[in-house]
Parts: structure tokens; C-alpha cells; sequence
């Protein structure tokens, strides 16, 4: 599931979801690199964290660039780097790449995704 702007005030799964991932030490952020801004997109995202709860904020957090198999690597690095400038922590995966699952699969397992240092 994910979030929808205006969350914070109950929208979509809203509250409900926020509630949960309160619990989690990582937010996965999936942002589907098909977008024409996963900028925006991921700007939505925190700012409906923020709305909810400022501690939501400060969680490990991976951006996942999704369905990287609807764009050229051109338009994939593109974006990768316009999300640089909020975070390194950015990924990317294919379901029609196995490899590409299996690093995500690994991230998540591994401290939780991103180790406290990095």
C-alpha cells in the first residue's frame, strides 16, 4: 500500500497505514520510475509523513525506483540523480529482473536496509 496526498487526514488508507509504519525501522518509498516527476512524487510522500508525525522523518528511509523496466537507462539515471539531491539511498528495481529483486532482498535484510553510517 502506499500513500496518497492527503493521507495525514484520512484519505485513502491514511491514517490507518501511518499508524503502521510507525512501527517499522525503514521506509521503503516505491516510486514508479515511469512518473513524469518522482521528485514530486517523493515530495508527497514525506510531506504527508511530516503532516502526520515529524518522528516518521527521521526513520531510515531507501527510495525504490520501480518498473525500471518501462524506461531506458538514460531516463533511469536521470531521475536517480534528481533524487540524489534528498537522499543516497536510492534503488532500483525490475520485476522481470531476478537480480534486481535479490539486491532488494538483501538491502532489506541487511540492517534494515541501510546501515546507520551510510
Amino acid at each position: 500500500p502506499g500513500l496518497i496526498e492527503g493521507a495525514h487526514t484520512g484519505k485513502g488508507l491514511g491514517i490507518k497505514f501511518l499508524k503502521h509504519i510507525q512501527k517499522t525501522r525503514l521506509l521503503l518509498h516505491c516510486i514508479d520510475v515511469s512518473s513524469d516527476s518522482v521528485v514530486q512524487d517523493y515530495k508527497t510522500i514525506r510531506t504527508e509523513l511530516e503532516k502526520y508525525s515529524e518522528e516518521l522523518l527521521s526513520k531510515k528511509e531507501v527510495i525504490l525506483l520501480t518498473k525500471t523496466d518501462l524506461v531506458d537507462a538514460k531516463d533511469l539515471k536521470k531521475k536517480i540523480t534528481q533524487l540524489k539531491k534528498y537522499t543516497k539511498h536510492i534503488f532500483s528495481v525490475s520485476l522481470l529482473d531476478s537480480e534486481s529483486i535479490e539486491k532488494l532482498k538483501a538491502l532489506i535484510v541487511q540492517d534494515g536496509g541501510i546501515s546507520s553510517s551510510s
